[in-house]
């Protein structure tokens, strides 16, 4: 009667017990992935990997999963059609300092901050950038601006989403002292995992720039301090782990052209928003960044007297900051 006991005892407790298991997640590509699935539908897996955190993987891009068994642990009640757990956001922070000094014929010191936030889950993304920048030349303000751009993206599929944006920026010395972008459109992501992620969107919008009365610019705007115009839009963003390094390239940008001309004399040809570089971690969070920024908007003045007479406002530079990412 006692074995009897014992052997329904251990057949209870073998059912009540499930071994606690990793992932590997083979990936079309040839990469491979260990780490614990967090939760999972029909197009996304999320995976939490132990050094990097949680990223989302698009089933369109696995080729197969495996499990590798550990110690048993009691089980956990799952409603499998909400996916294996509770949904958990993914966050990710980043913040960048910048500082220089430089002694030619011109001497500049400048100073920057560069911050960015991102949360997703299965269907939405939030994002946040802000960015800081003051510069001297020769003991005169050169630049001295800041720029905020917070940012929703719905995702259809695994792959397509739909952005909503917002891109302010503040200008204490330039004529056109504030610029704000109300822009919506469609993207496609080739890749995000945690080696590589490519997305291109493409955006319509309508800028809203608003000019100091000093400007000097009334034989132009008359009265107005201010233009409105309507625009299309090029976005991208590239992010890719040298393979076995501790470097990160990154390009990311926009091209934007206007679809309509607000002012009889001033022609808008384009702007070109533009930051390339590479990020080397001294650690798993700290990093060293060294980038190119060019921001360019081609504008000509059209006078008969006065053909192809140009107006463009060019600023490039090349920046070394120390950040972090978490």
């Amino acid at each position: 009667m006692v074995k009897v006991v014992l052997v329904m005892v251990l057949l209870c407790l073998s059912f009540s017990l499930t071994a606690a298991s990793h992932s590997v997640i083979w990936m079309k590509n040839g990469d491979r992935l260990t780490g614990t699935i967090t939760q999972q539908n029909k197009d996304i897996v999320f995976l939490n990997l132990p050094y990097s955190g949680q990223v989302q993987l698009p089933r369109v891009q696995i080729d197969r999963i495996e499990q590798q068994q550990e110690v048993a642990v009691a089980a956990v009640p799952v409603d499998t059609t909400a996916g294996l757990v509770k949904n958990q956001p993914v966050r990710h922070y980043s913040v960048d300092l910048t500082a220089g000094k430089k002694r030619s014929s011109s001497n500049t010191d400048n100073l920057g901050f560069k911050t960015a936030f991102e949360q997703r889950d299965a269907n939405l993304r939030l994002t946040f950038d802000g960015r800081y920048d003051y510069e001297t030349s020769n003991s005169l303000k050169k630049t001295h601006k800041y720029l905020l751009n917070p940012g929703a993206d719905y995702f259809f599929a695994s792959q397509l989403f739909w952005r909503n944006k917002v891109d302010y920026a503040q200008d204490f010395i330039a004529s056109d002292y504030k610029n704000t972008d109300l822009s919506s459109g469609l993207g496609y992501s080739f890749y995000d995992t945690a080696e590589l992620r490519l997305e291109l969107i493409a955006l319509a919008g309508l800028k809203r720039t608003h000019f100091r009365e000093t400007a000097g610019l009334e034989l132009f705007l008359g009265d107005r301090q201010r233009l409105d115009f309507r625009h299309l839009q090029l976005e991208w963003d590239l992010r890719y782990v040298w393979p076995g390094s501790s470097f990160e390239i990154f390009s990311e940008g926009s091209y934007l052209k206007p679809v309509n001309q607000p002012v009889r004399y001033i022609e808008f040809l384009q702007e070109i928003d533009l930051s390339s570089g590479v990020h080397y971690y001294l650690t798993e969070r700290i990093r060293l960044s060294f980038s190119v920024d060019l921001d360019w908007s081609k504008i000509d003045v059209v006078l008969p007297e006065y053909p192809g007479l140009s107006v463009d406002s060019r600023d490039l530079h090349q920046k070394l900051s120390i950040g972090a990412k978490f």
